[in-house]
């Protein structure tokens, strides 16, 4: 057992950026090693588990540790009887850990945010309104916790559940720490929040870009089927036009071609230069 634990919340469609997260933590986070990986999931098949292993070979897998709520939540953000958003809950009761982080599986580090670790003296930090990250401090951590998050989502039984019950408990007080917007920065626009321009602005400070509403790099263009369905683009010609998607698939490449290289001509000379292409080479 290390010494903090990083909780990811995650399903089969979101298994890529689940991937692609920890290998950005892995590039980025300074603490990284100090850190066990544990992914939360209601449902994740074997391909997806094989293909997480891939960039962390020990990380720990883990089902919720109390399902019964959900027969009390009809219907969440992402459709009727998917309770993945309560996953979030699960770094809440983590036994043997100093402090526990949890993180969204559609966000990615692109530089270190060991401080926010680091200077929790025992709270909850967290960037309102936004469930995106959350560092659990030892004052916080633990079952009791844990189960009076569960009965306040119950009794609210929003969309919102897990965000909303969040806000509720710990929007102000002694035991919070306010996170600025570099730690969960959902600005980037790509038909969202935001834009480029105010992400080009600002790249230098933002620490995890947040992928999220229908912003997903990896899940192709929305088709019209079903508006629970987040993990697509909505806007994908805007988002195609942005710096933070730009920057995803950057760390994509560099992912696959050092753990899932087919071993093509365009793989090998990447591998070989140290460089990701930005363009067909002719001769390489």
């Amino acid at each position: 057992m290390k010494k903090y634990v990083i909780c990811i919340a995650t399903s089969s469609d979101f298994a890529i950026a689940t991937t692609i997260l920890i290998y950005s933590l892995k590039k980025n986070l300074s603490v990284y090693e100090e850190c066990d990986i544990k992914v939360h999931y209601n449902n994740l098949n074997d391909y997806s588990k094989d293909l997480i292993r891939k960039v962390k070979e020990d990380v720990i897998f883990e089902k919720p540790k109390d399902t019964s709520f959900y027969k009390n939540l009809t219907n969440t953000i992402y459709g009727k009887d998917n309770h993945d958003v309560y996953l979030s809950f699960e770094c809440l009761w983590q036994d043997g850990y100093e402090k526990s982080i949890y993180l969204d599986a559609d966000m990615l580090c692109i530089q270190d945010f060991s401080e926010v670790i680091l200077e929790n003296d025992g709270g909850i930090s967290w960037r309102m309104p936004n469930l995106g990250i959350i560092v659990v401090g030892d004052k916080i951590l633990g079952k009791e916790t844990y189960y009076r998050f569960w009965n306040h989502a119950v009794s609210i039984n929003s969309t919102m559940g897990d965000q909303d019950t969040l806000r509720a408990l710990y929007t102000s007080g002694p035991d919070v720490i306010p996170l600025t917007e570099f730690y969960n920065y959902q600005n980037w626009g790509g038909g969202a929040k935001g834009s480029n321009e105010r992400f080009l602005k600002h790249l230098d400070s933002i620490k995890i870009i947040h992928y999220s509403g229908r912003r997903k790099p990896w899940g192709g263009v929305y088709d019209g089927r079903s508006l629970d369905a987040k993990n697509c683009m909505s806007y994908p010609y805007m988002c195609f036009h942005s710096e933070a998607v730009r920057i995803w698939y950057k760390y994509y490449e560099e992912f696959k071609i050092t753990y899932i290289s087919g071993g093509s001509p365009f793989e090998n000379y990447q591998l070989q230069n140290g460089t990701i292409l930005k363009d067909t080479i002719m001769r390489v």
